[in-house]
């Protein structure tokens, strides 16, 4: 479907800034405010927010080390992530990259024997396939289209399922 589109390919590093931000204690988070997120994800709420709009974020510490998440806006963003900032680059949609990086395999740039872990340089030089911004907003609706659907199967197949055990349930008491 995509294949031949790829008219080149940017190193991370000269399509967007990566950088892990200041990182607030366990203590400090609240049970409202602004969404914080850490290495596993959303981590509980802040007073305040150090991104106001979404960003790509990538764990860079622990056993979720290498996961890809795409933040809410006005949001806290804890320094276990690396943040993906394309905010002053025309030539890369957000949504293109977060499903480019979201299906690549870190595990050659994962380092650190106790505690996994992925620094800035070797995410800088990921090689990116970068077409015309017509074409990644085409894949990422794509992409996002299949996610909405995949997601709307799975929650079929629970459904399914419960209905399924509920019969059977009847069936034999």
């Amino acid at each position: 479907m995509f294949s031949g589109l790829f008219e080149s390919y940017a190193k991370l590093g000269e399509i967007a800034k990566l950088y892990q931000p200041q990182t607030i204690s366990t203590s400090e988070l609240q049970s409202e405010g602004y969404i914080v997120y850490g290495a596993n994800g959303i981590i509980g709420h802040y007073h305040s927010y150090n991104h106001a709009r979404p960003q790509i974020c990538i764990t860079c510490r622990g056993n979720t080390c290498g996961q890809v998440s795409l933040t809410s806006p006005f949001s806290w963003i804890t320094g276990n992530a690396m943040v993906v900032n394309i905010e002053n680059k025309v030539e890369i949609n957000q949504i293109y990259l977060f499903h480019f990086l979201k299906n690549y395999n870190f595990n050659s740039i994962i380092t650190g024997s106790g505690q996994p872990q992925i620094v800035r340089t070797p995410l800088e030089r990921i090689k990116v396939p970068i077409t015309n911004l017509t074409e990644q907003k085409r894949i990422a609706n794509t992409l996002d289209t299949n996610n909405k659907n995949l997601i709307i199967e799975c929650n079929l197949k629970e459904l399914y399922v419960r209905q399924k055990q509920f019969l059977l349930q009847k069936l034999f008491i």
